[in-house]
């Protein structure tokens, strides 16, 4: 007569034992393993922070794939949380600005005791402008270089590639924040200055990890950054208003 597992129910030759039980992660191992999930995602995360300005090209061929795509999110998020703080305290020192440019020492005065900026609507809308901006980006890469142009880029790869390419550009928005503090003028130029930089290391990215005809490229490029920053501009103040 046939016997089976009470545990699973698979069935068992004469004097067999199941193995289903030694199949069972422990609460132990699972716990390890998410451990060390996380420490290998901080590691990558400082290892694109020390390679992108030394071997750019390399570091993003490196970890932009399709199994890095949590590691691309978790570097959008980084970027997005950093953009809106900055948003904040931009507008607030530029309004602070523009008041004591035209009412001297009292619009200074007013600026700093008199008027207070929601921060809670700034931040987010600063926030949000990352967020729709990456991921328009990322939409429209995929988009054009895997259904139009017949590139084998997945959707998970095209993440990976924008949130590995972001990271320069959270470590420049760092420093137009600390800026934003000394001279505004010094925080835009940071802030450019990342844009740039975030631009090329976007196409280059593009140019290393697709096969897409090199002739072809700005066909990708030009539409992904383009439409990106129209919808964002459309869409994220009509969100607040």
């Amino acid at each position: 007569m046939a016997k089976f597992c009470t545990k699973c129910g698979k069935k068992l030759e004469e004097g067999q034992v199941c193995d289903c039980s030694s199949n069972v992660s422990t609460p132990t191992q699972a716990s390890a393993a998410t451990s060390v999930d996380i420490n290998q995602g901080f590691n990558d995360y400082l290892n694109i922070i020390k390679g992108i300005f030394t071997k750019p090209s390399d570091t993003i061929k490196e970890y932009a794939r399709s199994d890095k795509f949590l590691l691309g999110i978790v570097a959008m998020v980084i970027n997005c949380l950093i953009s809106g703080l900055f948003f904040y305290f931009f507008i607030d020192k530029a309004i602070g600005n523009v008041m004591g440019m035209f009412m001297g020492g009292y619009g200074s005065l007013m600026s700093s005791a008199g008027m207070s900026l929601p921060f809670g609507r700034i931040f987010f809308m600063g926030l949000l402008c990352m967020v729709f901006w990456f991921a328009i980006c990322a939409l429209v890469i995929f988009v054009v270089a895997n259904p139009i142009l017949k590139d084998k880029m997945d959707i998970k790869k095209t993440f990976a590639l924008v949130g590995v390419c972001s990271i320069f550009t959270t470590l420049t928005t760092v420093a137009a924040l600390i800026f934003t503090f000394i001279s505004v003028k010094f925080a835009i130029a940071t802030l450019l200055l990342g844009a740039l930089f975030y631009l090329t290391h976007l196409y280059q990215g593009l140019n290393d990890v697709t096969n897409i005809n090199k002739n072809k490229l700005v066909y990708v490029f030009v539409p992904a950054v383009g439409l990106a920053t129209f919808l964002m501009i459309e869409i994220v103040p009509r969100l607040f208003s």
